[in-house]
């Protein structure tokens, strides 16, 4: 998944959403790259809290990737950085992710 601009109302609602399809689907790893985002407000943030509950729910796993550092601080703050994996990339998600699942094999 990847956001643009402002995480708010809107944004955050469709997010939401699609987050729960993919779930819905059986996705065992989210990625979200934080690329384009700009602004994240609080309903923003109370999204990605109900998106890491989802996803421990679902055994899956919630990914971000090309954080701005304020937004990292943000999701520290709030706790949230220790229920999800943080990348600089997705390719290094991806990589990651690839690798686990060799492993498993």
């Amino acid at each position: 998944m990847m956001p643009k601009g402002y995480i708010n109302d809107m944004g955050a609602v469709s997010l939401e959403q699609t987050s729960e399809q993919l779930l819905g689907k059986g996705a065992k790893t989210l990625i979200v790259n934080f690329a384009d985002v700009q602004y994240i407000n609080t309903i923003g943030v109370s999204i990605f809290t109900g998106m890491v509950h989802k996803t421990q729910e679902h055994n899956s796993v919630l990914c971000f990737t090309n954080l701005k550092k304020v937004h990292r601080d943000v999701f520290e703050m709030m706790g949230l950085i220790k229920h999800v994996k943080v990348f600089n990339n997705e390719e290094d998600a991806l990589r990651s992710l690839r690798r686990k699942e060799s492993n498993a094999e």
